[in-house]
């Protein structure tokens, strides 16, 4: 995976000043949330301001914090009563208001889901705004509640599960169905007889033992998780030979047939 590495931009004093000690018209975040924040392949950390949910169920993050870890210049003031950021960089310009439903983005008005929030002191917008300004890709990880910000446009394996990786393997994938032609007569069931699903994988054994946990990144194709999945090793195959993986879908041979051959990365997840 390509390490996020990149030189913070940070305004002056004024940035730590005018979002410090104010008195908000929200005195506290309104739900508490686990939801965790990754930016590449690492995990953001918040010291002073924790995301939460707001009343729309939408994540709400310190702006202050995210224009640290994304490298944009951070320009707060006051209008009126309420708080403007303009996030900058070489490319992009993008302005939040606390209570305002609109952004501005490169001098447009641009209609945004849920309003930023000016909560003890610190200004928050919406995550998924913000990304979509950025022109950021999110993926979302279920399992372990992470929205992952794709921001050098790479696909990136939950942060969290990373040091439970025993090993990343490079392999070669294709796609499989449940006809009975690629199941040695057997229809729809792996090598242990279970139905195969979303998440099963036919493996080499002597590369991926049979059972083995893995995550899996870097396919496209329509029908699989976009942002990369979970996956067991469940199933074996005459063809799958080396560093090859199968990847069931549930699909038509013929769909089937256009995923091709893609190389992916495969993260052994450790036992426990």
């Amino acid at each position: 995976m390509k390490h996020f590495v990149k030189s913070v931009i940070i305004t002056s004093s004024l940035l730590f000043g005018y979002l410090g000690p104010v008195t908000s018209a929200h005195a506290s975040p309104l739900k508490s949330t686990e939801i965790k924040v990754q930016i590449n392949d690492k995990l953001a950390n918040f010291p002073d301001a924790q995301p939460f949910l707001d009343n729309s169920h939408l994540l709400q993050v310190p702006i202050r914090t995210m224009s640290d870890l994304l490298g944009y210049e951070a320009h707060p003031e006051p209008v009126g009563q309420a708080w403007k950021v303009t996030l900058k960089n070489q490319n992009t310009t993008v302005s939040f208001t606390t209570g305002s439903l609109t952004a501005i983005v490169n001098e447009k008005p641009v209609a945004i889901a849920s309003a930023p929030q000016l909560v003890n002191g610190k200004v928050y917008v919406p995550f998924r705004s913000l990304a979509d300004s950025l022109k950021i890709r999110i993926q979302w990880d279920p399992t372990n509640r992470i929205a992952i910000l794709n921001e050098d446009k790479n696909y990136h394996a939950p942060a969290w599960y990373a040091t439970q990786f025993e090993k990343i393997i490079n392999a070669n994938a294709t796609a499989y169905t449940g006809s009975s032609s690629e199941n040695g007569g057997h229809a729809s069931v792996d090598y242990f007889g279970n139905p195969l699903q979303i998440g099963t994988i036919s493996v080499d054994p002597s590369v991926i033992p049979l059972g083995s946990k893995v995550y899996i990144e870097g396919y496209s194709y329509d029908g699989l998780p976009a942002e990369g999945m979970y996956a067991t090793a469940a199933d074996i195959g005459g063809s799958v030979k080396g560093n090859k993986i199968d990847i069931y879908v549930p699909d038509s041979k013929t769909k089937a047939m256009k995923f091709g051959v893609q190389q992916v990365k495969i993260y052994m997840i450790k036992n426990e």
